[in-house]
């Protein structure tokens, strides 16, 4: 295959993905992705990967939890799990990494197709709430996980509004609007949270056309979602009210508590990715009411210090860090305020989502991790990010 076409099927399969993304069926893209870098690596001899510098980081990650399932009581689970979290950030993150390298200009197209897949979720989300009664879901994904991709969605439409021009302005801030609504009949309270300090962010770091763009927004949420509610009005209020009750959120603090506990028990390298669902119920706590087969510690920082130890947890928010601090040299390489929204809006994104996951472990999952690894790629591909 010629390197145009395999460059162009290379695109057009991480636009699939992130367009699907929002839904729940990125794992569809994730399978073109593959093919296509199958075929690259049959035409080329070679591992198709670009260097980045999260590289070695990324390394120890997947060689931790490597260790870690080989010493783990759990072993084929954890093994074949770490080479599943290995695989995803192969495809997500790597592939995007190498296009981001060679074209910077990618990325607005890549944009407009993460919020056209968002604004499309958020209706099929929002239509299923109406006719339910209950929160807003897809088929693909739960109240819990389309809070995680309504938050990402909302902030990169958010992003696409400030920066646009024209009729472009108004349809991103027409998918803003819409995906804020289908985020707030999730009834998702962590992600609530994690809304909040993402457009925190967006007002300190996004100049004063983000910080009054912020302020408008939120004013029209808050008149508009209060009359669009109508009779739900009192139920989102009392939902909201409960983020801070320690007796609501019991069962999470249940699970918190059990993580912790795995993570006393196995402190350098834990238990092995995975293996919550295992050990928990060996862990479970006298008047803990959540179901024997949880699947997760509901923190993703603690998930990983149960699965991971201290190393894997280590390494992973090194990761984070080390994502963040190249995003924010990338965000401030630019003059341009316009563009410097755009970028801080990805930098916000992937703190919502994170906010999101102290409460919840939407993206231990594959087709909602993905997501995260290719923020990630976004923020730390750019040549200016080496500088």
């Amino acid at each position: 295959m010629q390197p145009r076409r395999l460059d162009r099927l290379y695109r057009g399969s991480v636009l699939l993905t992130v367009f699907l993304y929002s839904a729940g069926y990125a794992t569809a893209g994730l399978l073109l992705v593959l093919l296509t870098m199958v075929i690259d690596g049959v035409v080329s001899l070679r591992l198709p990967w670009r260097r980045t510098r999260l590289d070695i980081l990324i390394v120890l990650f997947v060689g931790i939890f490597l260790l870690s399932g080989y010493l783990s009581a759990f072993p084929s689970m954890a093994i074949v799990s770490t080479g599943l979290a290995a695989l995803t950030i192969y495809l997500a993150f790597g592939a995007l990494s190498r296009i981001m390298r060679d074209d910077a200009g990618f990325l607005r197209p890549l944009l407009w197709a993460w919020a056209g897949g968002g604004v499309l979720a958020a209706m099929w989300a929002t239509l299923r709430h109406l006719q339910s009664g209950l929160p807003a879901s897809t088929p693909a994904l739960g109240q819990n996980a389309i809070g995680t991709t309504m938050v990402a969605a909302m902030v990169i439409g958010f992003g696409l509004a400030v920066a646009g021009r024209g009729w472009l302005r108004y349809a991103a801030a027409g998918i803003t609007v819409l995906t804020a609504v289908a985020l707030l009949f999730s009834y998702t309270r962590g992600a609530w949270v994690g809304a909040l300090a993402a457009f925190a962010l967006l007002a300190g770091f996004g100049g004063r056309r983000g910080a009054a763009a912020v302020l408008t927004f939120a004013l029209l949420i808050v008149l508009g979602g209060a009359i669009a509610a109508g009779e739900e009005r009192a139920a989102l209020v009392t939902r909201a009210g409960t983020i801070l009750s320690a007796s609501v959120n019991r069962d999470r603090i249940y699970l918190f508590r059990s993580a912790a506990a795995i993570f006393r028990d196995h402190p350098l390298l834990g238990t092995g990715m995975n293996t919550f669902p295992y050990m928990y119920p060996s862990y479970r706590l006298p008047g803990d009411t959540n179901p024997l087969n949880a699947t997760n510690a509901h923190n993703i920082f603690l998930n990983m210090a149960a699965e991971g130890g201290v190393l894997g947890l280590g390494v992973f928010l090194a990761i984070l860090v080390q994502t963040l601090r190249l995003g924010f040299r990338w965000r401030n390489m630019v003059a341009g305020s316009d563009e410097r929204v755009v970028r801080t809006a990805l930098v916000a994104a992937l703190v919502g989502i994170l906010v999101h996951q102290l409460f919840d472990g939407t993206l231990i999952s594959v087709h909602l991790g993905a997501g995260m690894w290719m923020l990630m790629a976004m923020l730390t591909s750019s040549r200016s990010s080496d500088a």
